[in-house]
C-alpha cells in the first residue's frame, strides 16, 4: 500500500486530500468538499453534527484497471479493450467495446448502490455512501412530499431511503470507464472509476488520519466494498448484463445506414446511405458492397423481438408485467413486409451468455469467478458469435399503428419510445430497439417558442389589434420566425416537429391521444365551415417529409379516430387482442374505398400527399415579378402574407424564407450577456421535470421580437418545463434532466466561443466532447481558462477540478449524479428556456451546376409567362366587372 498525501483543495481553502494505492491493484483519492456544499442526512448522529459544525464532508474517487480487474481473465480484457497486439481492430469491435464499457460502469454503479452505504462497527463516526444515496437521503430528512420512498431496515429501527429502480444503461457522471490518468491509474490503461460521497461525524484536526482509516488496505472500503465488488464484476451477472447491452447496440447499428454524424460508437460518419440495402422478404436478403460478413441494414425505425413483454405492472412502475396475464408479442404472420428473422454479430466471448434467439440465459447461483469459468468451460475453438431471432420491424416511411380502444396500441408505441435506450435483463424489451434518433412529439400547451420556422404547418396566423386598440384589418403574421410565449395545442406540436428536425430526428413518433386534434387531420366538412385555416396538418406532410432529399423523417403514427390516416400509410400494424397483424391491404381497400379522388386540397391534388419543397414562395416571387413586369400591384391577398416579412430580432433587413425546414438558429449573444452569462442551473424539487437557469446579471435585454406583442419579458425568464417530454426515462427523470441541463450550460459558452455556428453544429461538438471524456469533462471544462474541452483525460486530475466547479458541486447537491442525455432532449431544454433568444443565420448557399442549373432557368421562365398570362386575364375580367 502507497499512501500519498497532497495540497490539492477542494476549492476555497478547505483543506488537502490523500490519494492511496490499495492492494489488488485498487486506488483511491479522498478530497474534503467546500463547507457550503455539505450535504445533509437523516441520521440522528449526522444531525446533531450538522448543528454543532462538527462533521466533515468529502469525495472518494475509486478506480481499478480494467486490465487488473480482469487479469484472470484475457478473453473478458479483450472483450473490453482492445489490445495492443490487436492491430486489425475493425469498427464492429470497437462498436461492441463500447457497448461493454458502458454496461460494466452501470452493473458497477448498481452493485455499490447493493453494497453501500457501510459504516464501521465502531463508533468513529464514518459513512461511506453512493452520490445517489447521499442525496436521497438528504431529501429523506428534509420532509415534504419527496418520490423517494422510505423503508425499515431489517433490524426495524433506521430508515433507509430507496430509489425506483431504474430499467436502462446509460453513461453516467458517478461511475464510468475512462483512461486513466497516468502514474496512480497504470498510465493510459483504461480504467473503472466512480465516485463515493464520506460524512466524518467529530472531526478532529488530523483529518489525514481519518482519511486514512478509510482508505487503507484492511480497512472499511477494502474489506466491506472493493472486495466484493471486484467479485461482481467478474461474475457471470455482471457479463450477461453486458450480453444484453451490447446485443442491444448491435441490434440498432443494423436498423438503419448511417444518416451522418455520429453512429452507435460515437464515431463520425459519412453519409453511406444507400450502400447497403436489405430487400423486402421474410429474411434479410441486403448484402454489403464491403463482402458478406458485414451486418445487412433492416431499412427500419424499430424492431421487436418475439417473446417480448411490452406492458408494465402499472403506469406508475417500470417493472414488466407478469404472463399471464400479459401476452408476449409475436409478429405478424405470413407478413412479408413487417416480419424478419436477424441474425446480430455478438462476438464470440458476450455470445456465450446469451441463448441462440439472444435472451439472456438463466444460470442460478453462478456469482463467482469459477462460477463463470465452469459457464465458459464448455466453449470451443469454433464458438458462435451470432444469435438469430425473430421479429417485427416498423419500416421506413410511414407506419400506423391501429386498432381499438385497450388492444395495445399505446404500449406498442411506448416500447418504441423506451427503445432508444439499452435496457437491463428480464426488463421485457432488452430484444426491442429503436432507431437511437427516433424522436416523441406531442401537443404542449404553453410552451415558450422563439424564433421556429413553422411554415410547414401554421400560416397567415393575425397579429391583433394594433397598439391604441383601434379596430384595424387584420394582417398577417410571418410564421417562418414564429414566436409565443403561451403556446397553444397546434402551433406547440408544429414548433415541436420542426425542432425535432432541427435535432436531427430521423423518426417522429406521434400518439393521436395526445396530440392536438387540429394539428393532425381536418375533414371535409370543417374544410368547407372554414375556408382560411391557418394550419396545414400533418397529415398532409408526412409523405413529403419523407421523400424529402434534406430530411428523409419516418413517422409512426397511433390513430385510431381519423380514417384518412389510411391514405398516407406505407405500413399499417393493426392491434388486436394485443396481438400484432399486418393490416396494409385492408388499410388500402379502406383508403380507395372512401378517399380515391374525392378530395383536393388548395388546387394541389389529392389532400394527403403535399411535398415538402417550397412551392408557394416561388409562386409569391414570381407574382411579383409578373406584377412588375406589367406596372402593377401586389395583388391584396400576397401582401398581406408577407407584411411580416421585413420584420427580424435584430432590425435588419431580412430576405423572405425560402425553405419548410428548420432555420439556422443560435442562442442569441446579447440575450445570453444580459441573462444568461455565467448562468448556474437549478433542479426545481426533487422528482420534477422543471429547471432554472439563473445567472449573476439580470438585465433584460430591448423587448423587441416576435415572441409576443412587445409586452416585455417573463417574470419565469430561464425556467423550463419538461413534464411533457416523454423520452426522459422512467425513475431517472431528475437525474437525465439535470444531465441537460449541463449540457445546455456547456452549449450557452460554446455559443459564445463559436458565433458562426447554428444549434445543429453545436450539438454535434457536444457530442464529439461526450464521446471525448464524458459528462465530468463538460463540467470540468467551464473551469478551464479558455473555457476549452479537455479531451485527454490523462492530463487532469479528475475530482481536484470537478472540486473547483461550482457546476459539480451543484449536480451532487441537486441530484448526486446525471446521466448522459440525448442531443434531442439538451436541444428541447434550450429551446423552451424562457426567455432565450435565438438568431437567425444566413442559409448555406445550395449551388446548381451544369443541367440543373440550365433546368432551373427554364422552368422559372415559363413559370414567369403563365403567370404573365393569368395576371392579364384577371385585369381583364376586373376591367369588364367595373364597366358593367
Amino acid at each position: 500500500m502507497t499512501t500519498r498525501g497532497d495540497d490539492h483543495g477542494g476549492g476555497g481553502g478547505d483543506g488537502g486530500g490523500i490519494s492511496v494505492a490499495l492492494p489488488d491493484g485498487w486506488n483511491a483519492t479522498f478530497r474534503p468538499i467546500p463547507s457550503h456544499h455539505d450535504v445533509h442526512d437523516d441520521d440522528d448522529d449526522l444531525l446533531r453534527a450538522k448543528k454543532s459544525n462538527d462533521r466533515e464532508e468529502g469525495i472518494i474517487l475509486a478506480s481499478i484497471p480494467l486490465s487488473v480487474l480482469y487479469a484472470r481473465d484475457i478473453d473478458a480484457l479483450r472483450a473490453f479493450v482492445a489490445l495492443e497486439e490487436e492491430d486489425n481492430d475493425d469498427d464492429l469491435r470497437a462498436r461492441l467495446r463500447t457497448a461493454a464499457t458502458v454496461a460494466l460502469a452501470d452493473y458497477a454503479a448498481r452493485q455499490l448502490s447493493d453494497l453501500l452505504p457501510v459504516r464501521p462497527s465502531d463508533d468513529s463516526g464514518i459513512i461511506i455512501r453512493t452520490m445517489g444515496q447521499s442525496r436521497r437521503d438528504a431529501l429523506a430528512s428534509g420532509g415534504g412530499n419527496d418520490k423517494w420512498r422510505r423503508r425499515r431496515n431489517s433490524n426495524g429501527k433506521k430508515w433507509k431511503a430507496e430509489a425506483p429502480s431504474v430499467p436502462y444503461v446509460l453513461e453516467r457522471t458517478d461511475c464510468a470507464v475512462v483512461r486513466g490518468r497516468g502514474e496512480e491509474d497504470c498510465g493510459g490503461d483504461v480504467v473503472l472509476q466512480f465516485f463515493l460521497h464520506v460524512t466524518i461525524i467529530h472531526s478532529s484536526p488530523e483529518r489525514n488520519d481519518r482519511a486514512k482509516q478509510i482508505l487503507e488496505g484492511g480497512g472499511l472500503l477494502s474489506s466491506l466494498v472493493f472486495d466484493r465488488l471486484r467479485l461482481r464484476l467478474t461474475s457471470v451477472g455482471c457479463y450477461s448484463h453486458v450480453a444484453c447491452v451490447v446485443l442491444q447496440r448491435a441490434l440498432r447499428s443494423m436498423l438503419q445506414p448511417p444518416r451522418g454524424g455520429y453512429d452507435m460508437g460515437g464515431t463520425t460518419t459519412g453519409s453511406n446511405d444507400g450502400e447497403r440495402v436489405v430487400e423486402e422478404g421474410n429474411n434479410q436478403k441486403g448484402k454489403s458492397k464491403s463482402g458478406t460478413g458485414q451486418p445487412k441494414y433492416l431499412n427500419a425505425v424499430a424492431f421487436i423481438a418475439d417473446g417480448s413483454l411490452l406492458p408494465r405492472r402499472s403506469g406508475r412502475s417500470s417493472l414488466p408485467m407478469s404472463s399471464p396475464p400479459a401476452v408476449p408479442f409475436e409478429s405478424p404472420d405470413g407478413s412479408a413486409q413487417l416480419t424478419r428473422t436477424v441474425t446480430v454479430e455478438v462476438g464470440p466471448y458476450w455470445r456465450r451468455f446469451l441463448e441462440d434467439d439472444g435472451t439472456v440465459k438463466d444460470i442460478q447461483n453462478a456469482t463467482a469467478m469459477h462460477d463463470a469459468e465452469e459457464c465458459r468451460g464448455a466453449v470451443v475453438v469454433d464458438a458462435p458469435t451470432c444469435v438469430t431471432m425473430r421479429g417485427m420491424i416498423v419500416p421506413c416511411g410511414v407506419t400506423l399503428i391501429v386498432g381499438g380502444g385497450y388492444h395495445g396500441k399505446s404500449t406498442l408505441l411506448q416500447a418504441i419510445h423506451s427503445g432508444v435506450y439499452d435496457t437491463v435483463p428480464h426488463d421485457g424489451r432488452e430484444r426491442c430497439v429503436s432507431h437511437r434518433d427516433a424522436v416523441s412529439v406531442r401537443a404542449e400547451d404553453g410552451r415558450y417558442v422563439h424564433a421556429v420556422n413553422v411554415s410547414a404547418f401554421i400560416a397567415h396566423l393575425p397579429s391583433g389589434r394594433s397598439v391604441n386598440g383601434a379596430s384595424v384589418r387584420c394582417t398577417k403574421r410571418d410564421t417562418s420566425r414564429f414566436g409565443t410565449r403561451d403556446a397553444s395545442g397546434s402551433t406547440s406540436q408544429a414548433a415541436n416537429v420542426i425542432e425535432a428536425l432541427e435535432s436531427g430526428a430521423s423518426t417522429l413518433l406521434v400518439d393521436e391521444d395526445v396530440s392536438a386534434a387540429n394539428f393532425m387531420a381536418r375533414d371535409g366538412r370543417m374544410r368547407a365551415m372554414i375556408m382560411d385555416e391557418p394550419i396545414t396538418p400533418l397529415l398532409y406532410r408526412v409523405n413529403g417529409l419523407f421523400l424529402s432529399k434534406e430530411h428523409q423523417v419516418s413517422t409512426v403514427v397511433v390513430v385510431g379516430g381519423v380514417g384518412e390516416w389510411l391514405d398516407v400509410a406505407d405500413a399499417v400494424i393493426l392491434m388486436k387482442d394485443y396481438v400484432a397483424y399486418d393490416g396494409l391491404e385492408k388499410a388500402r381497400s379502406v383508403s380507395h374505398q372512401f378517399s380515391y379522388g374525392h378530395v383536393q386540397y388548395a388546387g394541389r391534388g389529392v389532400v394527403h400527399r403535399l411535398p415538402w419543397e417550397v412551392e408557394e414562395w416561388e409562386q409569391k416571387d414570381e407574382k411579383r415579378r409578373a406584377a412588375a413586369m406589367m406596372g402593377g400591384n401586389v395583388g391584396e391577398d400576397e401582401s398581406m402574407d408577407v407584411a411580416d416579412d421585413s420584420r427580424s430580432n435584430e432590425g435588419d433587413d431580412v430576405v423572405p424564407t425560402r425553405t419548410l425546414s428548420p432555420l439556422r438558429r443560435r442562442p442569441e449573444s446579447r440575450c445570453i450577456a444580459n441573462k444568461f452569462k455565467d448562468a448556474a442551473v437549478h433542479l426545481l424539487e426533487s422528482g420534477s421535470s422543471r429547471l432554472w437557469f439563473y445567472g449573476d446579471n439580470n438585465k433584460s435585454p430591448s423587448p423587441v421580437d416576435d415572441v409576443a406583442e412587445n409586452d416585455g419579458d417573463d417574470d419565469d425568464d430561464g425556467m423550463v418545463d419538461m413534464s411533457k417530454c416523454s423520452q426522459l426515462v422512467d425513475g431517472g427523470a431528475s437525474e437525465q434532466l439535470y444531465g441537460c441541463g449541463i449540457c445546455v450550460l456547456w452549449l450557452i459558452r460554446e455559443s459564445i466561443r463559436y458565433p458562426g455556428e447554428d444549434l445543429t453544429q453545436l450539438l454535434d461538438r457536444m457530442e464529439r466532447a461526450l464521446d471525448d471524456r464524458g459528462m465530468n469533462g463538460l463540467i470540468a471544462s467551464a473551469i478551464s481558462p479558455t473555457g476549452a474541452t479537455i479531451v485527454n483525460v490523462e492530463d487532469t486530475d479528475t475530482l481536484s477540478e470537478l472540486l473547483l466547479s461550482h457546476d459539480a458541486l451543484d449536480l451532487w447537491e441537486a441530484a448526486g449524479y446525471a446521466y448522459r442525455p440525448r442531443r434531442h432532449e439538451v436541444a428541447a431544454t434550450l429551446t423552451r428556456m424562457r426567455g432565450m433568444r435565438f438568431d437567425i443565420l444566413p442559409e448555406k448557399p445550395k449551388e446548381a451546376t451544369g443541367d440543373d442549373a440550365t433546368m432551373m432557368s427554364e422552368e422559372e421562365t415559363r413559370r414567369l409567362e403563365e403567370e404573365s398570362k393569368k395576371r392579364a386575364l384577371a385585369e381583364l375580367w376586373a376591367n369588364r366587372r367595373q364597366k358593367r
